[in-house]
Order: C-alpha cells, then structure tokens, then sequence
C-alpha cells in the first residue's frame, strides 16, 4: 500500500468529519448513514439501538461519544465510509500549525478561591469517610471571533501526542468533541482485553534531570500511590467474573504525555464470555475511580453537587465498535467542545485526604496546557 502523507488526510479534514487516531492506527470517518442521539441514563435502550444497527448495516463499524452526565445524550454515527490506515501506512509530516485565534471573552468556572473551597470539603467529607477519592474538575471558557478550523487543532495535537488518543466528533449542529486523551479505558480484540487506568501526575518540566526526579517522587509519593491503586483495584473487581488471566504490574510504571507525567498500569486478561463487546466492557467500567471517584455512588453525587458546570461528554467515553465488537474506547479527557464560536475546555485533578488546594489547581491548568497549546491559546 502506498504510504500517506498525515498532512494530506488533515488538509481534506473538515469539522463534519470523525476522526479518531490511536498510537497504532487512524479512523477516518466521512458523512453518516445513520446518526442518532440518545440519553445514556437508558443504557439497555442504547444496546438496543447499537444492535440493531450493526443488523441493519451489516459489517459496518459504530463511532461516538458518550458522556459522564446522563443528562447529556450519546452520539452515535454509522459512517458513510470510512478509512483505516495502520501507523505503518502514515508518514508523520506534520508541524506546529501557528494559530491567529481572537477571543472576544474568556472566563474560567470555578475560579481558584472557589476551587479551593471546594477541594477542602472534598477532604472534609473524606475525613468523615463519606468517600475515599472523588476528581474534581474546571472548565475554561472562551468565545472567539470567527468560527474555528479543528483541522489545525487535530495537526497539532497530533505532533505533540504521539502515543495519545486524538479524535474529533461531530456532536450536533456546528457542535463538535476535540481532544488528546493519554487514557485507555478499554481495547478488545478478539478475547483478548487490555485497560490502562492512568492516576497520579506531576507537569513536565521538560528538563532531563529534573523530570527524573519527578519520576523517581511519583513513585514515591504515599499520596499518588494510594491514588492510583484506588483506580486499579476498582478495575481488577470489576473484571474478575468477566476475564481469566488478569494480569497487570504490581507496581504502576511512569507514562509521559505532552505536558504530563502519569502513574500507569497495564491490565490485561482474556473474555471468559465471547458474547460481550468492548462496548459492554466499557460501560462496565464507566465511570472509574479515575474520573469520577471511589465509592462510584458516593463520588458522583458529590460531583453532581458541587461542580457548578455540567460535564457533558468530558470524561465519557469516545471511540469506536466493529461488527465483531471489537473496538476501543478512551476516556474523554485532555478535551475541548466547540458549540460554535463558544469553546468550552476542562480538566480535573484526583482528590484524596492528602491532597493540597494549590497543587491540585496547578495540576489541572497543567493538563489544560494539552488544549491550549493546540489552539494556541493560553490560560489567563
């Protein structure tokens, strides 16, 4: 197969498109033959759907977003055609693509005084043992002058994040879900299943020797390692009656991003029951420790209480299914959502009794950076 140049797919990428890349291949999705919107609070109704679907038009692939907030509906697109090109296929020319965006007004929800506070009832409650871990998160939001090119976004999201998940979805009506997550929440092939919780990050400082360090105090840090084992043992519970062979590193390896540094853990296993999909497996595990907090229950009233936003899709879940079930599907984070010429960017930051107010602010504007340096935009 004849080798394609990446900044010949993006130059043809226009916003009504889908696009979703991971470290080993690219989808490219053009047109719908069927695109549907339904609130995910009905999870059996949304099976139904997908079912009959994948009927209907028999070995054709499902992509789409669903959301962490069951009062936002899941879109779902069968695709008028589409591409895959495996990594070997693409030949990486891409630049920094200079962006020339103007903002009429910015505004970011909650702002620190407010985050702050809500960080200390987080302690609060966990102090009370109302929950173990709960992930508060922020929004940024600008309003620009003229509508955006998401093509320029994609070019370089994708320079920048090799190894991450970028895509790019259509929502609705001038309405899209652009972003680069680090975080695998599940892959199905055939019987065999991998997730990779990630929980626990320091901000590169893109300095050797000081990175190192940083490595060296995330392996180290009583407060991050109780983290990210909240997430992990929440993952191997739920997976122990569907998978045999569960397998993952009993102490978390560091994975870098673009501006992160991440405690990670690879779990593998192998379906114990063919008939379930990626989709199922993701709805199984949806939403985790890692995004939402630990009691689930508990965690997401907290959130539902406290955040003075809506999530939406951000840390739902985007990806896609085959006509065989298998598929991928990431954790919606490191994202924006475009309504328009409004521009809505979020982050969040794992909250556990030993947690600070200012490091957990800093660490969300942090991951904000994935987005900003992407469009060329910066925090105020």
């Amino acid at each position: 197969m004849k080798k394609i140049l990446l900044s010949n797919i993006l130059k043809n990428f226009s916003n009504n498109d889908t696009l979703f890349k991971t470290p080993e291949k690219l989808l490219l999705c053009k047109g719908s033959q069927k695109r549907f919107k339904i609130e995910f609070s009905n999870s059996s109704k949304l099976k139904e759907e997908i079912t009959a679907l994948q009927k209907q038009y028999k070995g054709q692939m499902i992509i789409g977003a669903i959301p962490f907030d069951q009062n936002t509906k899941a879109t779902i697109i069968v695709p008028d055609k589409h591409e895959y090109y495996q990594e070997s296929d693409l030949i990486d020319d891409l630049h920094i693509d200079p962006q020339s965006l103007t903002i009429e007004h910015s505004i970011d929800i909650p702002n620190r005084q407010q985050f702050n506070e809500m960080v200390q009832n987080a302690i609060d409650y966990i102090n009370d043992k109302q929950f173990n871990k709960v992930v508060l998160a922020r929004t940024l939001n600008f309003r620009l002058e003229a509508d955006p090119q998401i093509s320029s976004w994609l070019t370089n999201l994708m320079h920048k994040n090799k190894q991450g998940y970028i895509f790019s979805i259509e929502t609705g009506h001038l309405q899209n879900l652009i972003g680069a997550s680090p975080e695998l929440l599940v892959k199905k092939e055939g019987n065999i299943v991998t997730i990779n919780p990630l929980a626990g990050s320091r901000k590169q400082t893109f300095n050797e020797v000081k990175d190192a360090d940083l490595e060296k105090e995330l392996l180290n840090s009583e407060k991050d390692l109780h983290e990210h084992k909240i997430v992990v043992d929440y993952m191997c519970e739920k997976l122990q009656p569907y998978l045999s062979d569960i397998e993952f590193n009993k102490k978390p390896m560091i994975l870098y991003t673009d501006t992160m540094i991440h405690l990670s853990t690879v779990i593998t296993g192998k379906l114990k029951n063919d008939t379930m999909n990626a989709l199922d497996l993701a709805e199984l595990l949806h939403p985790t420790p890692a995004i939402c907090g630990e009691p689930q229950k508990q965690a997401l009233a907290f959130i539902q209480e406290t955040e003075p936003f809506k999530r939406g899709l951000y840390t739902g879940l985007v990806g896609y299914m085959d006509s065989n079930g298998d598929g991928e599907w990431v954790i919606t984070i490191r994202c924006a959502e475009r309504n328009n010429k409004d521009i809505t960017l979020f982050a969040g930051a794992g909250i556990v009794n030993s947690s600070l107010q200012d490091s957990e602010f800093n660490e969300i504007s942090a991951k904000f950076t994935t987005m900003l340096d992407a469009m060329g935009l910066k925090e105020n």
